[in-house]
């Protein structure tokens, strides 16, 4: 087993760790919480998906599509629960899924590839989210969500990079193909990792909240 295959594995069983205790204090706790309950379930069906089909040496890449579309819905309501700017939230996922729409429509043929419109569309307006989450909480008390905001920036802004790439790593060498996704499984690690915190340091103790 390479060190790819071990950090990627690592990634995914932190991913099903943090899915069984969401899901464990999911009954009284924030909306939000919940939010990202569902998003870390659907998230783990599309890893398993794509690595059944990675196994059986058959196409994945078409995944890549729901992924960024899914990832940029459940984050997007999470996100308007936690801000204030609701209308810009609304404003921009109406835009990001009319537009993706419109493309497809136009060109059915980019289903089979990477499409850097819809990684680009899918990723900054969540990376602006999680920037005003900071502004909004940087001299709170409140520090529910900090690390998982924490680990959505890291994440999406650099696996943003990576995957807007992906078009172009035919042409690279296999190395550098390697250390790319080297590079975001291991952020991903890390990203998962935060989740962990986030909820042992504020979650482990179900909230009878509702807002």
């Amino acid at each position: 087993m390479s060190f790819f295959d071990i950090i990627a594995d690592l990634g995914i069983g932190i991913l099903v760790l943090n899915l069984l205790l969401f899901f464990k204090s999911y009954q009284k706790n924030l909306i939000a919480f919940k939010i990202f309950s569902y998003y870390l379930f659907i998230m783990l069906v599309i890893q398993i998906i794509s690595s059944y089909l990675q196994e059986n040496q058959l196409d994945n890449l078409y995944l890549s599509h729901y992924y960024f579309i899914l990832q940029f819905s459940f984050l997007s309501f999470f996100y308007s629960k936690l801000i204030k700017q609701k209308t810009l939230i609304k404003v921009l996922t109406v835009i990001v899924i009319i537009s993706i729409i419109i493309q497809f429509y136009i060109t059915p043929e980019i289903y089979f590839s990477f499409n850097l419109f819809e990684i680009i569309i899918c990723s900054i307006p969540l990376i602006i989210y999680s920037f005003l989450f900071f502004i909004q909480n940087i001299d709170g008390e409140n520090k529910n969500f900090l690390y998982i905001n924490s680990g959505i920036f890291i994440y999406i802004l650099s696996s943003t990079l990576i995957f807007s790439s992906g078009n172009l790593m035919p042409e690279l060498s296999k190395s550098v193909n390697k250390i790319i996704w080297t590079v975001n499984v291991f952020l991903y690690l890390i990203y998962q990792i935060l989740i962990f915190i986030d909820w042992y340091k504020n979650f482990r103790k179900p909230l009878n909240l509702k807002k």
